[in-house]
């Protein structure tokens, strides 16, 4: 019995270990796949998710259309899940876009050059909760521009 008990675990650590093995080795290739780097500097600390980023000069990596990646000052950095946002004509420029209500920020939207197609963020609970607190109110919307950096 002990022997059964030993082998199990043995073969159940096996199997995690080729699972952060081959999660890591996919999380490696996405990163190194064809995504788009481009730069922002934004002038104020800002939220995304649950994640508070402070003011800097942020490479922000467009993995896939579900998939970004923000690096910024310091080892401030993090994944963010967004979804498509369409336009009928394409941006001349790239920008990151921030919803504003009063001084805190939350990203919204990242729109790179020549594209129509852009990524979106949900709205995170501090945000919904600041809508909720405000009666819904409408937020300003600040954009900054974005610099293409290298193409990966």
């Amino acid at each position: 019995m002990k022997n059964l008990i030993t082998s199990t675990l043995r073969s159940s650590l096996l199997a995690c270990a080729f699972a952060v093995g081959f999660l890591a080795s996919t999380s490696s290739a996405v990163a190194q796949g064809s995504s788009t780097t481009v730069k922002a500097v934004i002038p104020f600390a800002f939220q995304v998710g649950s994640q508070h980023m402070p003011a800097g000069t942020y490479d922000i990596d467009l993995l896939s259309p579900q998939q970004v990646l923000l690096r910024g000052p310091g080892h401030s950095s993090g994944f963010v899940m967004v979804h498509s946002a369409e336009v009928l004509q394409a941006r001349n420029t790239g920008t990151i876009v921030f919803d504003r209500y009063g001084n805190k920020y939350f990203l919204h939207q990242i729109w790179t050059a020549g594209s129509r197609t852009g990524r979106e963020c949900v709205k995170s609970n501090a945000e919904k909760e600041i809508l909720l607190s405000q009666n819904n109110p409408a937020p300003t919307r600040v954009e900054i521009a974005l610099n293409a950096g290298p193409q990966r």
